[in-house]
């Protein structure tokens, strides 16, 4: 399917792509046939029958018919995309609707399923999303358990590489424990991270120093080491302004 691949990042790999289960056609479809079959089996029957009945019978098929192509191009409109980063929700017919969520938001995913979803392997999706954002709910999701499992598991994966390579708290920049840097300035112990650069205990705790030990000639940099950490979700739209205000602040 070429629609999910045309929206991936360079860093980011496809986990599944999924258009609605079949079973929001199947009922208009079904209708529809009836209704085909209903209206030729009375023409064969009644040859002879008024005007009045042939109208009748054409909008017995017509309007059925109506129905299963706009549900057909609802179900076509219609896909869910989840990659290693995110989830990308697109539908609409004339117009365009896509939902992109970070997965780094998504605090808990629930399944709903119905007795009838559970045999026919259909069933809600509901993403509970981090930061005073309402759910998002998907309907008529195509094996939603397996897709569940499939996110959860990508959601683990997240919190194990995030919890292995930087804290989640703006302030912490460095990566595992340092040796004490000889060389800080004095009444400022610092480390020495594996770039070469120092990193200040003393407040405001873990500012990047330059070689001199001055703060505000460093701060562009650390407004593009907390953009970078918003980026991946690490911190969201709101800390990054506060921080960044703070830190302009200091110029």
């Amino acid at each position: 399917m070429g629609f999910g691949r045309d929206l991936l990042h360079s860093d980011e790999e496809l986990l599944a792509e999924l258009r609605p289960h079949p079973v929001l056609v199947a009922g208009p479809l079904l209708v529809c046939a009836i209704a085909v079959a209903g209206a030729v089996a009375i023409a064969i029957h009644y040859p002879g029958a008024p005007r009045a009945v042939a109208w009748l019978l054409a909008a017995m098929v017509v309007l059925p018919a109506l129905w299963a192509l706009g549900r057909v191009l609802r179900w076509r409109s219609v896909r869910l995309l989840v990659t290693t980063s995110r989830i990308l929700y697109r539908r609409g017919v004339l117009g365009r609707d896509v939902v992109q969520l970070r997965l780094q938001r998504v605090a808990e995913v629930q399944c709903s399923q119905t007795l009838f979803g559970r045999i026919i392997g259909c069933g809600r999706l509901v993403f509970e999303v981090a930061g005073g954002d309402g759910p998002l709910v998907i309907e008529d999701v195509r094996r939603p358990r397996s897709l569940q499992r499939v996110i959860t598991a990508q959601l683990d994966r997240l919190d194990l590489h995030v919890g292995t390579t930087a804290s989640r708290r703006p302030d912490a920049m460095w990566h595992g424990p340092e040796p004490w840097d000889t060389h800080a300035p004095p009444g400022r112990p610092a480390r020495r991270g594996r770039t070469g650069r120092i990193f200040s205990d003393t407040p405001p705790h873990g500012m990047v120093l330059d070689a001199g030990g001055s703060e505000t000639a460093s701060v562009p940099g650390q407004i593009l080491q907390l953009d970078e950490l918003r980026r991946r979700g690490i911190l969201s739209d709101a800390e990054f302004a506060a921080k960044k205000a703070e830190l302009l602040g200091r110029l």
